[in-house]
């Protein structure tokens, strides 16, 4: 099986990629923690948050994997990138100071370590908490022509930071650059929607992937099994909630029974069944989801929708 390492730290297509691979191929691709260095103590966790490696620390955070390139001559595509497997192997937790709702309030980092013990339980407080996870991935990106932070988000993904994305979830990119390549990143052990303190559970592992080619849909959207997630971004949460709900309206407006309603009659149901979940809620760039619950809609012939 093909494995993948190379890391890289900002979205730009004009890198060459790291791994071809064939549509339907299952392949690994190892992952680094969002700090960009794995860490041996706490002590030496807390030592990459001193002031003379400031600029270390911007250098080399948000690594994410890649590009990874399938291989393809269709245009005018999307790529469903699967996730076959995943797993944690060490995993991170400290407070920002650039981000969080509540990163005025306290001054110290708070650096923690976290034992992984069989079955990706997580041992958080000091051993008082045992937490069954199943590992997230916050960043995956395909490209275009500009040149972006790995902590931002756009149409093309990126750090979406959204917890749907799992093992056994799908997430549809749009291809919008001449080849059909993506970048992978942000594992998180554990990850609470909105990210309220600005950091998760951050970790290293890997996960095992494969990519199948799909007709375009211009922005992202997630699969997780029992539901589907349309996805928002913009500098603030309201701009991010209206890209959502925009986003919502064009991805039902090509399925049945949608695609024969009015955009009021559709903008009605969104506001009826669609749930907004934050993603990022306090970076640069802010992410949202509207999430749409499978198992409650079904067509006049009883079937489900999605």
């Amino acid at each position: 099986m093909k494995i993948v390492s190379e890391k890289i730290y900002r979205i730009d297509d004009s890198r060459p990629s790291a791994l071809v691979v064939h549509p339907g191929e299952e392949f690994v691709v190892k992952l680094q923690n969002a700090f960009g260095r794995s860490f041996r103590s706490v002590k030496d966790f807390e030592t990459f948050f001193l002031p003379r490696n400031e600029l270390l620390k911007k250098r080399v955070g948000h690594p994410c994997t890649g590009p990874i390139e399938v291989e393809t001559k269709e245009k005018n595509i999307s790529l469903a990138v699967h996730v076959v497997d995943t797993k944690v192997t060490k995993a991170y937790q400290c407070l920002s100071k650039s981000t969080g709702f509540l990163r005025d309030r306290f001054e110290a980092r708070a650096c923690e370590i976290y034992p992984i013990e069989p079955g990706n339980r997580v041992v958080v407080g000091g051993g008082d908490l045992r937490l069954r996870t199943h590992p997230k991935i916050g960043f995956v990106s395909t490209f275009d022509s500009e040149s972006r932070s790995c902590g931002r988000a756009s149409k093309n993904g990126g750090n979406l930071d959204l917890n749907f994305l799992d093992k056994g979830s799908i997430i549809y990119l749009p291809v919008n650059a001449s080849k059909a390549r993506f970048l992978i990143g942000d594992l998180h052990a554990c990850q609470g929607n909105g990210e309220a303190a600005g950091i998760a559970i951050e970790a290293d592992g890997e996960v095992t992937l494969c990519v199948e080619i799909v007709d375009k849909i211009n922005f992202p959207i997630i699969d997780d099994k029992i539901r589907m997630i349309v996805v928002g971004y913009g500098e603030t949460l309201e701009e991010c909630a209206r890209v959502a709900t925009e986003n919502s309206m064009i991805f039902l407006a090509r399925i049945f029974p949608f695609c024969d309603w009015s955009e009021e009659r559709i903008y009605k149901f969104i506001s009826a069944e669609g749930n907004l979940v934050i993603g990022n809620g306090s970076g640069t760039i802010k992410t949202c989801g509207m999430v749409f619950y499978k198992g409650r809609m079904y067509n006049a012939h009883d079937l489900p929708i999605f």
